[in-house]
């Protein structure tokens, strides 16, 4: 399959007349209900409102892509758009970001793989500011459609783990002491570490998650009557205390060689930003959401 077989005119809107990124995502979603490819509208409309990071990706002043996994929608659709003067959003630092190409995919949570494929398609043939040059110079949406481009540009195979995991992952041992080891992820900057044996098997995950419940347990623990706290460190008043202390031992595990959309969607079901990669019970890699966002767009 090819791009192409994702866009159709009642689908597209040319020009798309809105100046937030929200206004013209709902341009799209109400182009999407009429078209009659959501079973439910206001599930959709919910969904979106929800607002989440992962949502969205940027690429860079060229385009929007928003996409959602929700059972809204029957089947796989797309919506595209583009506008004559730039669409924006407001970034957290209160600068604002702005394209003037949207693009709007909703796929149901069963679609994963080709989900996964066609995000990563569009996010690729956007990349190109060429391309995106194009796709802006078309006057009608028929014209937008019917680009050659579109049909030159295939799906790429399905991605295994393997393509896309981190083959050298930073790891610590379960009888290291705790400071050290928050100490390397602050150096390294990763919010996470797996916690290995001397044979390579995973015993546990040390995340700024279980640091983080370390330090507010120690905080109260030693608080000071009349309303002030004694500084807490990490690790509190033990110094000796070690990552098996803290670390969770309950850790998905995956595999190099299971399908990355598969894997993705496990993460998402299971609320979890990252996982390790193991064969044979041993680690041979580590996963985050971040490694496959920066696969999707082709960076």
């Amino acid at each position: 399959m090819t791009l192409a077989d994702y866009l159709l005119p009642d689908r597209t809107v040319v020009p798309l007349e809105a100046e937030t990124v929200d206004g013209a995502a709902r341009i799209l979603r109400d182009r999407l209900v009429a078209a009659g490819v959501i079973s439910d509208p206001d599930k959709l409309r919910r969904r979106m409102n929800e607002e989440r990071l992962e949502d969205l990706v940027a690429m860079g002043d060229r385009a929007f892509l928003l996409h959602y996994r929700t059972d809204a929608a029957a089947n796989l659709c797309v919506a595209f758009g583009t506008a004559l003067r730039p669409i924006c959003r407001e970034l957290a630092d209160g600068e604002p970001q702005c394209a003037r190409v949207l693009l709007l995919i909703v796929a149901p949570p069963r679609y994963a793989a080709r989900y996964l494929q066609v995000v990563g398609a569009f996010a690729r043939f956007l990349s190109t500011a060429d391309q995106v040059d194009r796709v802006l110079a078309q006057p009608t949406a028929d014209a937008l459609v019917a680009l050659p481009e579109w049909r030159e540009y295939a799906l790429p195979a399905q991605l295994t783990v393997r393509e896309v995991m981190n083959e050298r992952p930073h790891v610590t041992r379960a009888d290291a002491p705790l400071r050290e080891a928050a100490r390397e992820m602050v150096r390294s900057r990763i919010a996470a570490l797996p916690v290995v044996d001397d044979e390579d098997r995973v015993v546990g995950m040390l995340s700024e998650r279980e640091i983080i419940r370390d330090l507010v347990a120690t905080y109260l623990q030693r608080a000071v009557p009349g309303g002030s706290v004694r500084a807490v460190g990490v690790g509190g008043k033990d110094a000796r205390r070690t990552v098996r202390d803290v670390m969770t031992r309950q850790v998905l595990c995956v595999s190099p060689d299971q399908p990355l959309a598969e894997v993705a969607s496990l993460m998402v079901n299971k609320d979890t930003g990252r996982v390790p990669v193991v064969r044979e019970g041993r680690l041979v890699g580590f996963l985050t959401r971040g490694d496959i966002v920066r696969k999707l767009i082709g960076s």
